[in-house]
């Protein structure tokens, strides 16, 4: 690999993964959301 394709590709990667963590933090948050106001919609 050249050492300027792998500085270009360091950064892309870092940023992908920050992302898909952000994401997938997301997602849970939403579906823990759901999960109690489907319980709170059951009590009623």
């Amino acid at each position: 690999f050249p050492s300027h394709l792998i500085m270009n590709l360091v950064p892309v990667m870092l940023a992908a993964i920050s992302f898909s963590g952000i994401l997938y933090s997301y997602f849970k948050i939403v579906s823990s959301i759901r999960s109690v106001s489907s319980v709170k919609g059951k009590y009623k």
